[in-house]
């Protein structure tokens, strides 16, 4: 729905029934051009989001993580990444089925994405695994935020079809080092402190490198 706004130099009180049909000419290629850029932004954002759950998805958050990995190298600033996973979630798919477990996906990312700054870079890394890379945030500042995030999953259930379902999750977090060769790498040593959450029990958040308290 637009409209188009057309006014004369002459002093011509009113259009006659002869401009209507120039008028509408423009006004046909006017809404097909608009048209056009609404479906190829739309496609844009199809491209690098995750259709369920609205986060970028895992090429375009590895995309803008290497962006941001490479400034914090340049000026010798702190990035840290949270890797995070969803605690036994097959269990909520085998049981209530995948209708729920795409609503409690959807609700875990709305939950993640309010919890963060603007300048933190969250996606939705595969199945029910997230990563969040946060800039200028060293260990301890990620791992306070993890654990934030984590106690305020834990202690609010989530709302679905099947009711209200309490949902844990564990996170693995790693910081930048002299010794890191690329965002890989960092996203290779959060992936192994989750590891080490999970098998420390779940519901628990682990750094790279440190012992789990």
């Amino acid at each position: 729905l637009g409209a188009l706004s057309v006014d004369t130099r002459q002093n011509q009180k009113q259009f006659t029934q002869a401009d209507i049909g120039p008028l509408s000419t423009l006004a046909d290629y006017a809404a097909i051009a608009i048209y056009n850029a609404r479906l190829f932004a739309a496609v844009q954002v199809a491209l690098i989001t995750d259709g369920l759950t609205g986060l970028y998805n895992r090429r375009h958050l590895m995309a803008l993580a290497e962006q941001e990995y490479q400034r914090a190298r340049r000026f010798g600033r702190p990035l840290s990444a949270l890797m995070i996973d969803l605690d036994h979630f097959k269990v909520v798919n085998d049981t209530y089925g995948h209708a729920t477990g795409d609503q409690v996906l959807s609700e875990i990312a709305r939950r993640l994405k309010s919890g963060v700054r603007t300048i933190d870079i969250l996606g939705r890394y595969g199945g029910e695994e997230f990563v969040l890379f946060l800039p200028e945030t060293a260990l301890p500042g990620a791992g306070l935020l993890g654990n934030r995030l984590r106690q305020g999953m834990a202690s609010t259930p989530v709302l679905s079809i099947a009711g209200a379902l309490t949902i844990t999750m564990s996170i693995g977090v790693a910081t930048t080092s002299p010794d890191l060769p690329d965002v890989a790498t960092l996203v290779a040593r959060a992936d192994a402190a989750l590891y080490a959450a999970k098998q420390a029990g779940r519901n628990r958040l682990a750094a790279y490198g440190l012992p789990i308290n």
